[in-house]
């Protein structure tokens, strides 16, 4: 049993994973974070990523080590500031989440990128990589928020006054601004927030394009070494060139 949980976590199938506990945070979670079973799944849900990104990454030594500790820190801190909030504590938080999902990030696009077939489950890491992308860019601007709460306006509603449910907010901001939707309830009007929200849009076009590009170019690679050397390519007619 111990060897098939190894296998699942340390071999491409743990990115699938890994997404799929991503797409139950964003989609499922955080619309419901306001409701008893929303406030109740969120440090579940978040715990469950955790240890599914930190266990997605041990096969790597030195990164695995880093994302291992940032993650635990990042837990720690987050279970701390549900029992006892403060506005440094929920800052610390948000740092280490910044943190944590970047060197995640990096660490996954590694794995997706290595020498190998292309399977699923390297392009399910890859989504993984776009959905934490937003992610990390919803904590950023949830961070400036704490610090100068004017930096954005929000034009439809009031701003959420329970910062777990603001944090939402702006998750939900980050993936408008990354897939250049822009809906305008949320606008940013801090030169900071502005600036940030520009970056995201940048990063949200050229991302898939670069993505796409290399996994293709890593298919083609894989196709070309596979073939058995010496073996010419058949032209139109299905005859060897010469």
């Amino acid at each position: 049993m111990h060897r098939h949980a190894e296998k699942l976590w340390t071999h491409d199938a743990g990115l699938s994973a890994l997404l799929g506990l991503l797409f139950l945070q964003i989609f499922v979670v955080f619309p419901f974070v306001d409701s008893t079973a929303g406030k109740m799944l969120v440090p579940i849900v978040f715990t469950l990523i955790v240890v599914s990104g930190v266990m997605t990454v041990i096969g790597t030594p030195h990164w695995g080590r880093m994302v291992i500790v940032l993650g635990i820190l990042s837990l720690m801190s987050r279970l701390v500031t549900y029992e006892r909030y403060s506005a440094a504590l929920e800052s610390l938080n948000t740092v280490l989440s910044i943190f944590f999902i970047g060197l995640l990030m990096f660490v996954i696009l590694i794995q997706v990128f290595r020498e190998g077939p292309v399977n699923a489950h390297r392009i399910a890491g890859s989504v993984a990589v776009y959905l934490l992308l937003g992610t990390l860019w919803g904590s950023i601007y949830f961070l400036i928020a704490l610090h100068a709460p004017w930096s954005f306006q929000f034009t439809a509603g009031s701003v959420p006054a329970q910062p777990h449910a603001l944090a939402a907010k702006f998750v939900y901001f980050s993936f408008i601004t990354l897939t250049s939707v822009g809906y305008g309830d949320i606008v940013p009007v801090h030169p900071l927030a502005q600036t940030t929200a520009t970056l995201e849009a940048i990063i949200g076009q050229l991302f898939p394009a670069i993505l796409l590009a290399r996994l293709v170019s890593l298919e083609i690679a894989d196709r070309s070494s596979a073939r058995p050397c010496g073996q010419d390519d058949p032209d139109s007619t299905g005859r060897s060139t010469e």
